[in-house]
């Protein structure tokens, strides 16, 4: 197992890597944001300025805007997926950035009668921690509303969270009268529910004790973390189909690591106990042993895409690469708290 400063070579190692590979910033589209995220956890640990420097290059050369939003209206999740960044580099970190875009969209936001945008449930990843953390730093209670009422939709009125399974499915065109898998189980797609275990950790972290939604949140983040560990195949990872990993047998990294970061930040905030921590190190040891190649380089990701399918190990992805990332970091901050410098 990984020590404390292993776990620091192999982020430093990744981080290097992708930028050796990606020079130019980027756009600020949720493939990047998602990346982001996790260069600023790997700056935050290793200190590197480079990191930093990226980031705030990044921020800059997209105006510190949502992607696609020249109108300030976006209610578009993947556009606003940026916006955790720029918080982060502006109120952390102390980068000298610019509210207006951000704060004129979520101005829009907080009016808007409508409630049905987060169609698909890669949104609870997107931006349900950017509603609740800029509504707490604004002190507009009408984005933790806004964010909770799209929840509702998406769970509830759309019907994408199984109350039988504890887990998701992807959009309405898997529910069980629209898809089925190849032996006719329910189609929950590995990444997909990633998205939403992580997305849910995150914003459980954000939220305070007394905010009104938070207990909803946890009622569906408890047995739905309990629910994906059932799903993990014996070697580590998590199949893109979760509950028939054998129609795409290949391991993906994408899904896994979200389901690791997921099960580590509830571990943390004594949400989740021994059992997951344990499958959230068996995902991390599955990662480094057949994902992480010694380059730095990140394989086996599932492309872009909306329901389980084959993956290639030469696939990489940024998404991917910033999950890595904030894994170690939460695993760093494990460590430390149990003042233990091993797994």
């Amino acid at each position: 197992m990984l020590n404390a400063q292993e776990i620091k070579e192999r982020m430093e190692r990744v981080n290097d890597y992708w930028i050796g590979q990606t020079p130019a910033p980027g756009d600020c589209a949720w493939e990047r944001a998602a990346y982001y995220l996790g260069d600023l956890a790997a700056y935050e640990v290793l200190g590197k300025p480079e990191y930093l420097e990226r980031a705030a290059a990044w921020a800059a050369a997209n105006g510190w805007n949502f992607y696609d939003n020249g109108t300030f209206n976006t209610t578009n999740a993947d556009n606003l997926s940026c916006g955790e960044t720029y918080m982060d580099l502006m109120l952390r970190f102390g980068v000298s950035g610019d509210w207006t875009p951000m704060k004129r969209t979520m101005e829009f936001t907080a009016a808007d009668p409508a409630n049905d945008y987060w169609w698909w449930v890669d949104t609870m990843y997107m931006a349900l921690n950017f509603y609740n953390r800029i509504g707490l730093y604004l002190g507009d209670g009408r984005l933790l509303d806004k964010a909770y009422r799209l929840f509702v939709n998406s769970k509830t009125e759309r019907g994408c969270y199984d109350e039988e399974a504890c887990l998701w499915f992807r959009d309405e065109d898997f529910l069980p009268e629209k898809a089925r898998t190849r032996s006719g189980k329910k189609v929950f797609w590995s990444r997909g529910n990633g998205w939403v275990l992580a997305g849910l950790a995150r914003t459980l972290r954000t939220l305070p004790a007394d905010c009104r939604y938070r207990a909803e949140y946890c009622e569906v983040f408890v047995p739905m973390a309990r629910a994906v560990c059932r799903c993990q195949s014996p070697d580590g990872f998590w199949r893109t189909s979760l509950l028939e990993p054998d129609e795409f047998p290949m391991p993906e990294t994408s899904g896994t690591a979200l389901n690791v970061l997921g099960l580590l930040i509830g571990v943390r905030l004594g949400l989740l106990g021994e059992d997951s921590l344990r499958c959230a190190l068996r995902g991390f040891d599955a990662l480094n042993r057949e994902a992480v190649e010694p380059s730095g380089r990140i394989g086996w990701v599932q492309t872009v895409a909306l329901k389980p399918g084959p993956v290639r190990k030469e696939c990489t992805n940024d998404y991917a690469v910033g999950t890595y990332l904030l894994i170690c970091r939460e695993l760093l901050g494990w460590m430390a708290e149990r003042n233990d410098g091993t797994l």
